[in-house]
């Protein structure tokens, strides 16, 4: 026969496992959807993204670049611009890089620019992540990452397009695929 604190205990045991089994329960319920819409987002194309900047003019700014010259978008008017907002560390900047080398050798003679500003990156890391890839559109350093918030820029990369008379026209999120850039920019005309 068993004694009543055995029973107590055994009771206890069993109340400590149903719990463990319930919580166990809890986090597969609340991870496994986190899990799929993260797993959803790794490896997608770019997405045109809402943003209140869209149909306004594009935030002002002078930045300089890597080889300290400065360049700002009132000089850009009159040819619609791209700016991409990106880094060294960034996964999804490294998948997109090609699609935007190759725009840029497309639409430079045209006198398109495309701007690269680093985010929350050195210049030492940009310079060397653009030695290893490719390319030699400009890319800009953002002290104190003004212009970042004032594109109301979240993660790398972000692009935006801004048409010929300087106003945001398109916002992409995530890496740009091939021709993507092109497609839109052929909308403004």
């Amino acid at each position: 026969m068993s004694t009543a604190g055995e029973a107590t205990a055994g009771a206890v045991r069993r109340g400590t496992h149903t719990i463990r089994w319930v919580m166990v329960g809890l986090a597969v319920a609340v991870l496994l959807p986190a899990l799929a819409l993260l797993g959803s987002r790794v490896g997608k194309d770019a997405t045109l993204t809402p943003s209140v900047l869209i149909g306004k003019p594009a935030p002002a700014f002078t930045l300089a670049t890597l080889d300290g010259k400065t360049v700002s978008n009132a000089d850009l008017r009159g040819k619609p611009y791209v700016v991409n907002f990106w880094a060294s560390w960034c996964g999804p900047c490294r998948q997109e890089h090609g699609s935007l080398r190759a725009f840029w050798e497309r639409h430079r003679d045209q006198g398109i620019m495309l701007l690269g500003v680093i985010m929350q990156d050195t210049p030492g890391r940009a310079r060397a992540y653009q030695a290893e890839l490719g390319g030699d559109w400009p890319l800009l350093v953002d002290p104190k990452d003004k212009t970042l918030v004032d594109f109301g820029v979240r993660a790398p990369p972000e692009t935006f397009v801004v048409d010929a008379e300087g106003v945001l026209a398109y916002k992409f999120q995530g890496p740009l695929r091939p021709g993507q850039l092109d497609e839109v920019l052929a909308s403004l005309g």
